[in-house]
């Protein structure tokens, strides 16, 4: 059944669908012991993903009438992504937006086309994200940072550090959870009764989902192998989550340290990984598809954006995948699929809890926990991977939905329906 809503003006908003997703592989992020994309610029990584998607579909890229990027870090190498992704792939006329919303910047950038093709201002639009976190590390602040010299600091020079927050902010809101997140995590945990043991039951059941997905070759149709290199130098193609752990047991897992609180529940394991990645999705009108010949993955029903107070930032994920369910006049049991993003495993966790989600339907082929957190790429990730094993499985509701620093959050319901009309399903790999 195809659902239509309207507008206060009384107008239908034209229906936006899905026609292809695909991302990089996930290169782990790290100064210690560098990735197989530490080589690679963010925008190179989201350029070769573009014209994948361009191939894949065989849609005409002057038909293509904006792209978005998103990336928290639009400064050096990372600056206006989207117009530098879309001059690179696309005619000089196709419009583009950069969007920096923290970690939700990939799925805020694809919720303002949805709504400029719901308008009728734009018809086709490709909507994505990429990070280097090899070239842009977050934190800056490592777990034995003397926060509060730091800021001593800062006030008394009447200067900010590189990546430090205003000062002013300090007044309103605890700065350990700007800088440090983990603390946020923590404090959700507390609020919401999360033990040690949800959090390492829960990195579990993330790494051997994901090492299952990838052994099973489920993410065939989502990966688009490139070229990585690694320490020795050697080049070889890569279709692959570097930081998957399929040997991860509870028993090793119960042995880690806690980070941010001796007697609280974020570990190494239950944090997410960094990582250097992108990734990007086709979207369109559902006649546009039809008169293209493609079969769509998902028709997107409904989008949400929240927000929190910032010592509690996981928590608005929970509020704007609440929002967004609503929206689409269903319920939360009605929802197969569900991907929240596991910047710790405390987010997902709560939203579990809050929503009456089983573990089983939550984040199944992994998260950031193992498969890692390229910032700016996250967003349109989950939505991604969760319409690729929709179709895989047939499920008609998914719902993804990320949380961001300073407590934002941004979700999207999507519906798989069975499109009326002859064609070709590009995101399938043959």
């Amino acid at each position: 059944m195809t659902r239509k809503a309207t507008t206060k003006a009384g107008k239908i908003p034209r229906e936006v669908v899905i026609v292809d997703y695909c991302r990089t592989p996930h290169g782990r992020a790290s100064q210690k012991k560098p990735g197989f994309f530490a080589h690679m610029r963010g925008d190179d990584l989201a350029i070769a993903i573009v014209e994948k998607l361009l191939e894949r579909t065989g849609v005409d890229r002057k038909m293509i009438d904006e792209v978005t990027m998103g990336s928290p870090n639009l400064t050096g190498e990372q600056q206006n992504p989207a117009r530098t992704v879309g001059l690179l792939t696309c005619p000089y006329e196709t419009r583009a937006l950069s969007v920096d919303r923290a970690c939700t910047s990939s799925m805020a950038g694809a919720q303002f086309g949805i709504m400029a093709v719901q308008l009728g201002l734009e018809d086709i639009f490709i909507g994505g994200g990429a990070e280097s976190c090899s070239h842009f590390p977050i934190p800056l602040w490592t777990f034995d940072t003397d926060m509060n010299k730091m800021m001593e600091e800062a006030i008394a020079t009447g200067a900010v550090s590189r990546g430090l927050p205003n000062p002013k902010l300090w007044e309103i809101i605890d700065p350990a959870t700007l800088i440090a997140m983990g603390n946020t995590a923590e404090n959700l945990a507390k609020i919401h009764n999360v033990t040690r043991e949800d959090c390492d039951q829960f990195a579990l059941k993330s790494n051997l989902g994901a090492a299952e997905a990838q052994r099973k070759g489920w993410r065939k149709n989502e990966i688009i192998p490139l070229m990585g290199r690694f320490p020795d130098g050697t080049e070889k193609m890569v279709d692959y989550d570097e930081d998957v752990r399929p040997d991860t047991t509870i028993e090793k897992l119960r042995t880690l340290p806690t980070l941010y609180n001796p007697t609280g529940v974020v570990t190494a394991a239950s944090s997410s990984k960094q990582a250097d990645a992108a990734g990007a999705a086709l979207f369109m009108t559902k006649e546009k598809a039809r008169e293209l010949g493609l079969i769509p993955m998902c028709t997107v029903r409904s989008i949400a954006w929240e927000a929190c107070d910032p010592s509690i930032m996981g928590y608005s994920a929970t509020l704007a995948a609440d929002k967004a369910v609503k929206r689409a006049g269903v319920k939360p049991k009605d929802i197969e699929l569900w991907e929240s993003n596991a910047a710790f495993a405390v987010p997902p966790i709560v939203q579990c809890k809050l929503l009456g989600i089983p573990w089983e339907r939550m984040n199944v082929n992994g998260d950031a926990l193992c498969i890692g957190h390229p910032i700016g790429a996250s967003g349109i990730r989950m939505v991604g991977t969760m319409i690729h094993e929709m179709n895989r499985r047939g499920a008609r509701w998914g719902c993804a939905g990320i949380c961001g620093g300073y407590g934002q959050g941004t979700a999207m319901v999507v519906e798989r329906e069975d499109y009326d009309w002859d064609g070709r399903r590009a995101w399938m790999v043959s």
